[in-house]
């Protein structure tokens, strides 16, 4: 015994993919749209070694001078 729901209505000129698709146009994307796990990778890397230079102790200092 199957379940039936409606009565067999098609569905014309809808446009529900376009909307969950995006644009259908062909638009380019960019390289952070296309890859957002390596985009993240790549920036958080880059932050970590400039965190790695010594100046920053100076602006801990000036920082905690402060308090």
């Amino acid at each position: 015994m199957g379940i039936n729901i409606g009565n067999g209505n098609k569905i014309k000129n809808s446009n529900i993919a376009e909307k969950i698709e995006g644009d259908l146009s062909g638009g380019k994307r960019k390289f952070y749209e296309k890859h957002p796990w390596i985009s993240g990778l790549a920036i958080s890397f880059a932050v970590g070694f400039l965190l790695l230079f010594h100046f920053w102790e100076n602006v801990i200092n000036w920082i905690e001078g402060w308090f």
